[in-house]
């Protein structure tokens, strides 16, 4: 006997969440919690570490700047994204289906050099097929025998052309198995000179027999069973360091770290076929200057004043470290936007913005709103973008759409308002507090003074210490901690009175005010104060604001190698048994059990984090948990507030001098949640429909549903308004309609907001980013698996339940339909019933589903608590591409947790 049953039954319900297939998740937590496999590799840490030391050594750093580390955020997002799909071999490379990963490798390759090509250059598109590409790579040195053959480098032919010299189906590559021990996996014995790659039960490539190897570890249904209870299984993965998991866990280090090499290895075949300028963009090597400018007839003498500032700018930083990779100008008035216009030659920025002009108008709302959207749309992940405009926002209900966008690529908005015809639209206040940005309201001739500010806050290594929106009827004060990493020191304060300033007083750590005489810049304005200060002496400074009853704008921010680069809030996703950590979407809901990821870079020791209000009083301190591989990230279990709230991380740098820190996006609990679809490649001149779930958890109200995308390839939403009683759930489609010649694997991201019609803080939003591709739509009849990839106990006695419904036919599946459910009580008694109100409407349709490719919907049931065991059917059809109607019908088993 290897092990007591009692134990047995404890560690499976251990390993029923942790990894069992590829390196652990993109972030420790799950390795982290078997202690066994502490100091796993996970695909997160192979990726920054392989991309970082490529970094360094292609831009010349010390250490990755915010963009790059934003850059770098994208591509492990999207290597981690890989593992929603456990049932595609060739992206995992298992199975010996090397020719299926290697074309699949080929054909992401393209995509990313494409992207990069592309006019302006798609670098989120290239970024997210690098990532996807990458977690195969990866994956190959985790489950084939490469490093068991002594190797411990990356492998010369892999991700690029040619056949790899893999086993043939008949030929034997494993011959029993070696029992290593009462609690661990067994190891599988590997024979031939051949590579392979092991058998994973479920895949698209069912094991020969025998005489194969099998991935492995406790899940792994395709290799023999050596323990009376099916538990201990035997195989070959190197994923983790935990030998229950992992059969061949020794190996594990030696294949990280040849799968570091070979990330590099593939991304520096990729340098070798772009230009300078799209490996910067690529890995995010710069800041990002965007504007978003109102050109009416009223905007003359305000735009002359940027125009002349933003020129300064451009030049006085080309050929150095901080020259942008990325400009980004967005006109707009009415009843017209744009052109919106993206480049990384300055020479063209300067032609553009230089060609400006104010004409037309009448009337004073403009389309401010959608003129920041596209600014956004196009602009790069992190920076800043100033908007500037003299009037009212007439698109003020795409306020939503603006902040969600903006906070999902942490980007700082900035509206400079300028008093012609009342231009404080609640949203701009309220877009700005949201970001972490800053309103000011000026008069015009103040324009391309605050447009310095530009430069100041759109750096490389910008850091927040501080982000206040308050009143300051009477003075406050602030200590202002300056550690030894900072090289420069800037104070903003703005108010929302027309030429009422503030009264601001920064003091150095010896007691001496800064003055225009002793501050690098200072520049007084209106309505506020701008200071800047360079080599700031270390130690505690104090900033005292007052003498301003309204709305207020306080931002310190400064120069700094100590960053607290990310913070977000994660749930439990991908495929069982591959779950790990990713980043929600939108906002949470007040109450939501999740999970906060911080990541910091320069730090000498562990920070404290707390949780605060907007004016900067403490919500809660929040403990975080040290990753076990990356000293700077850190994780651990939050409870959302009931209100808004920003991060913050405090300690001592490595001289003892205290820092400060925080990510200014404000996290805003909402009652109402957007669910974005599973994503849908689109196809050149082919319309689809894409299905979103609107939820309203709190009192009845209506929303107004507004979408947007990148490529403006929406046709359609619909409804565009939505009543809703408090839990009611609605369907709400969007239509794209890709022109024929829309580029294959360009990308499309599309943003569905839902904005409450009565109170303008109560907005929610999903972002989904599409692919166009150039695969062939296949004749033939499709059909589905179903299987259940989530469980959740919503509330006492009601469950959630996500079915992924894969088409595993030969042909491409038109107007998938659900039509209808049916539940059984299997163990105990009592009837299971389906949760309408938080459940999609019946019939659920989806469109194009290709072959290999699936969707996932979110089921609800009431269960009473004396069911022990129910099953769930799943009823429909599904057309072919000739219009061939077939009917389906799946069903699974749920035991209520």
């Amino acid at each position: 006997m290897r092990i007591a049953p009692s134990l047995l039954l404890a560690s499976l319900l251990l390993v029923a969440s942790i990894p069992g297939k590829a390196f652990c998740p993109k972030n420790g937590f799950v390795c982290f919690i078997t202690s066994k496999s502490a100091g796993s590799l996970t695909h997160q840490d192979i990726t920054q570490r392989g991309i970082e030391a490529l970094d360094k050594r292609y831009f010349a750093v010390p250490k990755l700047t915010a963009s790059m580390q934003k850059a770098l955020d994208q591509i492990i997002e999207a290597d981690a994204k890989v593992d929603e799909d456990q049932t595609s071999s060739a992206k995992h490379f298992d199975g010996e289906n090397a020719a299926g990963a290697q074309l699949r490798l080929a054909t992401l390759k393209q995509n990313v050099l494409d992207a990069l090509r592309s006019d302006p250059i798609n670098a989120t598109g290239a970024r997210d097929n690098l990532g996807s590409a990458l977690h195969t790579i990866q994956d190959f040195y985790s489950h084939s025998n490469w490093v068991e053959q002594g190797n411990s480098a990356a492998h010369p032919g892999v991700g690029r052309p040619g056949a790899l010299p893999f086993a043939g189906p008949a030929t034997p590559t494993c011959s029993g198995f070696t029992d290593t021990g009462l609690t661990c996996a067994n190891s599988s014995n590997i024979i031939g000179s051949l590579l392979t790659s092991g058998y994973y039960g479920g895949e698209d490539r069912v094991k020969p027999g025998a005489f194969k190897c099998s991935h492995g570890g406790p899940l792994d249904k395709s290799s023999p069973s050596s323990d009376p209870v099916g538990y201990f299984r035997e195989g070959i993965n190197k994923d983790t360091l935990y030998c229950d998991i992992s059969p061949h866990s020794s190996y594990h280090g030696t294949a990280a770290a040849a799968a570091i090499a070979g990330t590099q290895q593939f991304i520096e075949d990729i340098k070798a076929e772009i230009t300078p300028a799209q490996l910067k963009a690529l890995l995010g090597a710069g800041p990002t200057l965007a504007f978003a400018i109102d050109t009416t007839g009223s905007m003359g003498g305000i735009i002359a004043g940027v125009r002349a500032s933003a020129a300064s700018i451009v030049d006085a930083r080309l050929g150095t470290d901080e020259e942008p990779l990325q400009y980004v100008l967005a006109p707009f008035n009415d009843p017209s936007t744009g052109p919106t216009v993206a480049t990384n030659d300055a020479a063209l920025f300067k032609s553009f913005i230089g060609g400006l002009g104010a004409s037309g108008g009448g009337d004073c709302p403009e389309l401010a709103m959608t003129g920041m959207y596209n600014g956004l749309s196009l602009a790069d992940p992190g920076g800043d973008l100033f908007m500037y405009t003299d009037a009212t926002a007439k698109d003020a209900g795409l306020a939503g759409a603006v902040i969600s966008l903006a906070k999902s690529k942490d980007i700082k908005i900035y509206p400079m308002l300028f008093g012609s015809c009342s231009p404080l639209t609640p949203g701009y206040l309220q877009a700005a507090a949201e970001t972490g940005g800053q309103v000011f309201f000026l008069f015009g001739s103040e324009a391309g003074t605050v447009t310095q500010l530009a430069d100041l806050v759109g750096r490389n290594n910008v850091v927040q210490l501080l982000s206040t929106v308050d009143t300051y009827a009477s003075s406050k004060s602030y200590t202002v901690p300056v550690d030894s990493s900072m090289t420069r020191l800037t104070v903003s304060v703005s108010g929302t009175l027309q030429g009422m300033q503030p009264t601001v007083t920064l003091t150095r750590p010896d007691g001496v005010v800064v003055t225009l005489a002793n501050a690098t810049k200072y520049l007084s304005l209106s309505s506020g104060v701008i200071i800047s200060i360079d080599n700031p002496p270390r130690g505690a400074w104090t900033l005292a604001v007052g003498n301003s009853s309204d709305q207020t704008y306080v931002n310190v921010n400064g120069i700094a190698d100590l960053a607290f680069s990310s913070f977000k809030l994660a749930r439990f996703g991908a495929m069982p048994p591959h779950q790990g950590l990713l980043a929600i979407d939108g906002e949470p809901g007040p109450g939501q059990a999740l999970y906060a990821i911080a990541a910091l870079t320069g730090i000498s020791s562990a920070p404290q984090f707390q949780l605060r209000r907007k004016n900067f009083e403490l919500l809660s301190p929040l403990a975080l948990e040290q990753d076990q591989t990356d000293n700077g990230k850190f994780f651990g279990a939050l409870t959302v507030p009931n209100e808004a709230f920003v991060a913050y991380a405090t300690g001592t740098d490595s001289s003892g001098f205290p820092y400060q820190r925080l990510v200014s996006v404000l996290v805003q609990p909402q009652t109402v949640s957007v669910t974005p679809p599973s994503r849908q490649d689109l196809r050149p001149g082919v319309t689809t429909t894409l299905t979103y779930q609107v939820r309203n958890d709190g009192p009845a109200g209506t929303f107004g549903i507004s979408a947007t995308d990148d490529q403006h390839y929406i046709t359609s939403v619909s409804p565009t308004t939505l009543t809703l009683a408090s839990g009611a759930t609605a369907n709400v489609t969007v239509t794209l309609a890709p022109p024929a010649g829309a580029r294959i694997g360009s990308s499309d991201s599309i943003t569905v907001t839902a904005q409450s019609s009565s109170v303008i803080t109560v907005h929610n939003s999903a972002s989904l980013t599409v692919f166009v591709t150039g695969a062939v739509q296949l004749p033939g009849r499709p059909d589905f698996v179903a299987q259940i990839v989530g469980q959740e106990n919503v509330a006492p006695g009601v469950v959630g339940v996500d079915v992924r419904l894969t088409n595993t036919g030969v042909g491409t599946a038109r107007d998938m339909t659900l039509s209808s459910l049916s539940m059984h009580t299997l163990s105990g008694s009592g009837a299971v019933t389906l949760n309408a109100a938080l459940s999609p409407a019946l019939p659920f349709v989806t469109p194009n589903v290709d072959v290999g490719s699936f969707y996932t919907v979110r089921l609800t049931f009431n269960v009473p608590s004396t069911v022990k065991r129910f099953s769930v059917s799943e009823n429909g059809s599904v057309s072919d591409l000739d219009g061939v109607i077939y009917a389906y019908s799946q069903a699974q088993s749920i035991i209520p947790k």
